[in-house]
């Protein structure tokens, strides 16, 4: 007998183990009986047991019941792996699994019965019921056979011992989702071009979406236009929910500083071994071009590539120039797919179809063999923390874990580094490569407008954006706030509308007429009443996407305004209606978020308006300067191309702060020259580890109580442990005291060794105990809200 050692998706700090008649390769599926139930685990290992170490063992082992694959679903070297994230994070290793790999892979799957050779020559002697002649040469469904012939499951397994017939488990075929393209041929003359609209349309895109472009023109004259050869479709794999076309270069050459920083990564690339290189490189300089000259690298040397990219909506640059290049060799994994479809791209990946794999955050975990480079675009991006589930791990803190366990060169690229990541570098621990010049885009014009009273659009901004209309170009206005305002209040009595929730106040949504928590999605839409004085004298205060928006229709009737948020692309029907505003080739503004800001370019755009640059400066976050930074010089890289300087204006009453003022220059060392004095002087990362402890309860008092016993549990754990160099602050309440309908209050615990602070960690989670309040725990968070 075979001694099975397997993990379950459960909340356990522990592996199961079973006994098995034959030997089952480590990485495959099998279900097995767990208390009265009956579950699918994965094999991490499998060895010969003596019969009398089975028999005098003080445990009564089940037997595994089924195998569901012939080929390991996850490659047994990624096993260490995902320990260190168990180890680290303080996740169960069964949870850190039921993250890793696609959801479906823990639901039992489907079977088919097939009758083989044996069981044919049966049914023809009659040793098998004349039902079996059902089975035809793809099998039949199993459920279905048995309601059908109404023989019982047992009675199966008992022909399938005698080797008549076989039960295998299937899945059901899934095609990944692919956008089609529009493009002219290369052959076509500029003679042709010039006397159609549709082509001259598409010369200036390059490449459309053809939904896009058949809802602009006629289906029937473009597809006219395939037809006699002018226009070609091009499939590409559908990366994100949201498509947002790009011209990405089919031919380039690197300049000078380009290859030099290139050769450096391909010393470190032929000498093997692990190595965090960051490459630093302002917007424009052409990183992308940088990062596919490695993989190219990588792929020649005959291994495979994984690339990480930022948990967002809209398609980046990034992605869409891997695909023009490497079409069929990739997968993608992401939050866009569904369940079958994850799960077809992990077996594409595991079967060692696919050459590079390219992801948002949870990519980290796919099952690539003979890895030879990992890339983490934009990796000071927040989205690469898992915030929700039980395993808040990094992704981009990942990759440096699992490039040193595959002893392979990780590259970090930004245009504004993360203060951690740049720390590291300046200290030596990392490569540090810089490119500074913009060969493919000139340095936007950028000018700061001093507006003191909040004004939505000043007048410079309003002359500014009159000019690039009549120049025939586009606008793109930045607030990263929807909603029509995020403050409303009764001027009778000066009350405020909050959640009674979350007790932060609720935002105004005019195209809904309701008043909306953007935490909980607690929502009023009655009309508006006072609580408090019955009043209807209301008041809304500060401004949001949707009031820009109609500010802007005043302002510019006769212009197309769209704007461009979470709550305007919430269905598919919407966003169709968007992409084509934002697809035709008229001047326009676009008022957008944070989404408009992330790696991409929409047509035509010269001027790029920050409506309110302080917007974020004073969350209650050690990051908050930082990420203002990265989103005002990302909001700045919008505008220009490489034939025309582009425009940013920056709208602030706070033009001294010294977020602004190198936001504006773009002058990246600067700013972190600032920051990370303020972060050594009151002690925060990357000179410290931070980890957080969350209590929360419906009563804030026993909240409180709590905390203040955990505070005291935690500090005793230190005395007892003879720790030095830890620190435990608090208890306080969080900055949003309450969310959900729950109070939260925190402990935040600083030291300079993770070890300190995972040590004292496990032993406060495996001993204090509390009823009816929520604990939760975060090792390096993102952010302290």
């Amino acid at each position: 007998m075979y001694l099975v050692e397997v993990v379950l998706p459960l909340p356990l700090h522990q592996t199961f183990s079973y006994l098995s008649d034959r030997f089952i390769l480590p990485g495959v599926r099998c279900i097995v009986p767990f208390r009265n139930s009956r579950l699918i685990g994965i094999v991490l290992n499998c060895e010969l047991a003596e019969e009398n170490l089975i028999k005098n063992s003080p445990f009564t082992y089940k037997e595994v019941e089924e195998v569901i694959d012939k080929e390991p679903i996850v490659p047994p070297k990624m096993f260490p792996f995902f320990e260190w994230v168990a180890n680290y994070y303080l996740c169960a290793l069964g949870l850190v699994y039921k993250i890793a790999l696609p959801s479906g892979i823990f639901s039992l799957p489907k079977k088919r019965i097939f009758l083989i050779s044996q069981g044919k020559e049966a049914l023809k002697k009659g040793d098998l019921p004349e039902v079996f002649s059902l089975i035809k040469t793809k099998g039949y469904e199993f459920k279905s056979f048995l309601r059908k012939t109404k023989l019982s499951s047992k009675e199966l397994q008992k022909w399938k011992k005698q080797g008549l017939i076989e039960i295998q488990y299937y899945f059901p075929e899934v095609k990944i989702p692919t956008e089609v393209f529009i493009k002219l041929k290369p052959s076509l003359s500029e003679e042709v071009i010039e006397k159609n609209e549709i082509l001259r349309y598409i010369n200036r895109l390059k490449e459309v979406p053809e939904k896009i472009l058949k809802n602009l023109f006629s289906s029937k004259e473009v597809n006219k236009l395939i037809k006699k050869g002018f226009l070609e479709r091009v499939e590409y794999l559908k990366m994100r929910k949201i498509p947002m076309f790009m011209s990405v270069p089919e031919d380039y050459r690197l300049t000078s500083l380009q290859r030099e920083v290139f050769f450096k990564i391909k010393e470190r690339l032929d000498k093997g071994g692990f190595y965090p290189i960051l490459l630093f490189g302002v917007t424009g300089s052409g990183k992308s071009l940088i990062y596919l000259e490695a993989i190219k690298e990588v792929l020649n040397q005959g291994k495979k590539v994984l690339v990480l990219v930022p948990e967002i909506v809209l398609t980046t640059y990034m992605e869409m120039l891997l695909l023009k290049h490497f079409k069929t060799d990739i997968a993608v994994l992401h939050s866009g797919l569904s369940a079958g479809e994850r799960f077809r791209e992990w077996q594409r990946i595991v079967k060692g179809e696919v050459k590079i794999v390219v992801g948002a955050r949870s990519a980290i975990f796919a099952p690539i063999e003979g890895l030879g480079l990992i890339v983490v675009d934009e990796e000071h991006d927040p989205s690469y923390k898992e915030e929700n589930l039980s395993c808040k791990y990094n992704a981009r803190d990942l990759a440096l874990v699992r490039g040193s366990l595959e002893n392979i060169p990780v590259i970090l690229g930004s245009a504004t580094p993360s203060i951690k990541t740049f720390y590291k570098a300046v200290e030596g621990k990392y490569d540090l490569l810089v490119l500074k010049e913009r060969p493919y885009t000139q340095l936007p014009e950028v000018r700061l407008i001093k507006n003191p009273g909040f004004k939505l659009i000043t007048s410079s901004l309003k002359k500014a954006i009159d000019e690039e209309l009549a120049k025939g170009k586009s606008v793109f206005l930045y607030l990263n706030r929807r909603g029509y305002a995020p403050l409303v209040r009764c001027e009778d009595c000066h009350h405020l509308w909050g959640c009674p929730n979350c007790g932060i106040p609720l935002t105004y949504h005019k195209e809904e007429d309701s008043l909306l928590c953007h935490y909980c999605g607690f929502e009023l839409t009655k009309t508006l009443v006072c609580p408090v004085c019955k009043g209807t004298n209301l008041k809304f205060y500060r401004a949001g996407t949707e009031r820009v928006e109609e500010e802007l229709r005043k302002i510019f009737p006769e212009v197309e305004i769209i704007r461009l948020d979470r709550d305007s692309i919430n269905t598919e029907r919407k966003f169709l209606k968007i992409m084509e505003k934002i697809y035709q080739p008229i001047p326009k503004i676009i008022v957008g978020t944070q989404m408009g800001v992330h790696g991409h370019n929409f047509p035509e755009v010269s001027l790029v308006g920050v409506l309110r640059a302080e917007e974020g400066l004073f969350i209650p976050s050690y990051k908050a300067a930082e990420r203002s930074f990265h989103l005002l010089t990302q909001a700045a890289g919008r505008a220009g191309r490489k034939t025309e300087r582009g425009k940013v204006f920056f709208q602030t009453s706070l033009e001294e702060h010294y977020v602004i003022k190198y936001a504006l220059t773009q002058d990246y060392e600067s700013f972190y020259k600032e920051e990370i004095a303020l972060r050594k002087a009151f002690l925060f990362p990357p000179f410290v580890r931070l980890a957080v402890i969350r209590v929360e309860g419906i009563k804030e008092e026993i909240v409180k109580q709590e905390s203040i016993k955990a505070k005291e549990f935690l500090e005793k754990i230190i005395e007892d442990e003879g720790l030095e160099g830890i620190w435990v602050i608090g208890p306080s309440p969080c900055p949003f005291r309450k969310l959900k309908g729950f109070y939260r209050w925190h402990i935040l615990i600083k030291s300079e060794s993770y070890k300190k602070i995972n040590q004292v960690l496990r032993s406060f989670l495996g001993k204090f105990r509390v009823k009816g309040l929520k604990i939760t725990y975060d090792i390096d968070p993102e952010d302290l809200l």
